[in-house]
């Protein structure tokens, strides 16, 4: 457990002190541990040095690296407390006494909850300053919203036979009703009743039937709200498109998108946003058994059109089209933004460095891209023109969810297939995160499995709104 405080550098009674302070690229030595290579401990001056080396100097992006390397290398070496001065390492700004906390908060994660054989540790970092008073919000700001990114990491982390539908609203339940959020919960047969027929259909197969968990913020501004919508797949199994074994492990996190969502809506009522905010979860549970959808199946949205089934592996943009379409009828948003691991073809097109974005209006996509620049969740706007809505036409239906022949501009389809559910004229983006959302190896500040990634970029976007 990592504790961040800030100090006047006169009280801290502390041994170790640390650093963070540029050095010039170099070739890395042969066979060492780069991480290593970047940190030095004088014992003699009882001082650690964290360093960047990068022409870019103290960039947000290599603070937040520093940070993190530090205090994996204070855990390893199993001290409990430091003391940081800000003005030693030349970081008085506000923007990077930030970029500090979030790589420390982000970089001590661990999902170990499920360890038998871990001993409890904690850390104490002083930030030094003369000015303590001045930064107190900048790390309460940092520490809530990290505190969010970690939530999200947590819970998508967490296998389907702790996190299925039902337990994921009476989770989202509790965590409302703590942090003051509205939080309704439609059953599967409240979503038969009302037409919902595509996170029905999707769900079918599982013991534990779809839920649309639905959060919200009143903030306090008199205006439509901003609805976020995630994908919430506690287990894909692929259905009767099955995927191959090795395909399926890790399908836990196919719900990251809606994590994402569920963690920047607690973030946005810890710091009181002004701007009220809706969040949707399509929760569901893709499985095979005697009640599972079909190939073939034709199914009848909440939106009225019809979809023929061709792939019950796509079955993302299934429960998704019907959470759009309750957004728009029940809230009719000014901005409306989902997130979604929804295609492999993303990762094949952008790999695991940016997440795919699509969007109806080119304001959004720029800020929206801007705020990926400045947390480092980065985007890439993908198109959507007109023609490729052809691929998604279906002869006996409306639409149908997979395109024939199916290896073409998969992102694209996929995304195509869900403006077909977004009013015209209606400002939506689209993140496909399905390359982002899961690390397949330690990262700076992220171990390896859920990165919590869009909890960053969302409330970056929503702050710049405030």
């Amino acid at each position: 457990m990592l504790t961040i405080q800030l100090s006047s550098p006169d009280t801290f009674s502390g041994g170790l002190r640390a650093r963070i302070a540029t050095a010039p690229p170099a070739p890395k030595p042969a066979l060492s541990d780069p991480e290593a290579w970047n940190i030095s401990h004088d014992p003699a001056s009882q001082t650690v040095t964290a360093f960047i080396r990068s022409s870019e100097g103290m960039t947000p992006e290599n603070l937040r690296r520093a940070a993190s390397l530090l205090v994996r290398w204070l855990a390893y070496n199993r001290i409990e407390s430091v003391g940081l001065d800000l003005a030693e390492s030349g970081l008085l700004a506000p923007e990077s006494v930030f970029a500090l906390v979030e790589g420390m908060l982000l970089g001590d994660y661990r999902f170990d909850i499920y360890l038998s054989n871990v001993t409890p540790f904690s850390i104490e970092v002083d930030l030094l300053t003369e000015t303590p008073t001045a930064y107190e919000h900048v790390v309460r700001r940092a520490a809530i919203i990290c505190e969010s990114v970690n939530l999200a990491r947590t819970w998508t982390n967490e296998p389907a036979n702790v996190i299925n539908p039902v337990t994921l609203a009476e989770r989202a339940q509790n965590l409302a009703a703590e942090y003051g959020l509205i939080c309704t919960v439609l059953d599967d047969h409240q979503l038969r009743q009302m037409g919902a027929g595509a996170i029905v259909a999707v769900g079918q197969g599982s013991n534990t039937p779809s839920r649309l968990i639905i959060l919200q913020h009143a903030g306090s501004k008199d205006e439509r709200p901003i609805v976020l919508v995630g994908k919430s797949l506690t287990f894909d199994t692929g259905g009767y498109s099955l995927k191959g074994s090795e395909s399926m492990l890790g399908m836990n996190v196919d719900k990251a998108g809606a994590m994402a969502v569920l963690a920047t809506l607690i973030a946005a009522a810890r710091l009181k946003l002004k701007t009220p905010l809706v969040g949707i979860l399509a929760a569901a549970e893709n499985m095979v058994s005697a009640h599972a959808y079909r190939p073939n199946d034709i199914i009848k949205t909440l939106s009225g059109k019809t979809v023929e089934v061709l792939n019950t592996d796509a079955e993302g943009r299934l429960v998704l089209a019907d959470a759009l379409t309750y957004a728009q009828r029940q809230f009719d948003p000014r901005i409306l933004i989902d997130l979604a691991t929804l295609t492999g073809g993303v990762v094949t097109a952008l790999g695991s460095i940016r997440a795919g974005m699509f969007a109806t209006d080119d304001e959004l996509a720029e800020a929206l891209f801007r705020s990926g620049e400045r947390t480092y969740e980065r985007l890439w706007r993908l198109p959507l023109d007109a023609e490729y809505a052809e691929l998604v036409r279906g002869e006996k239906t409306d639409l149908v969810n997979s395109a024939i022949p199916g290896r073409k501009a998969l992102p694209i389809i996929g995304a195509i297939f869900l403006k077909q559910f977004v009013d015209d004229g209606r400002r939506w983006a689209h993140l496909d995160i399905a390359g982002v959302a899961d690390a397949e190896k330690r990262k700076a500040y992220c171990p390896k499995g859920a990165t919590g990634f869009g909890v960053r970029l969302l409330m970056d976007y929503l702050e710049n709104l405030e």
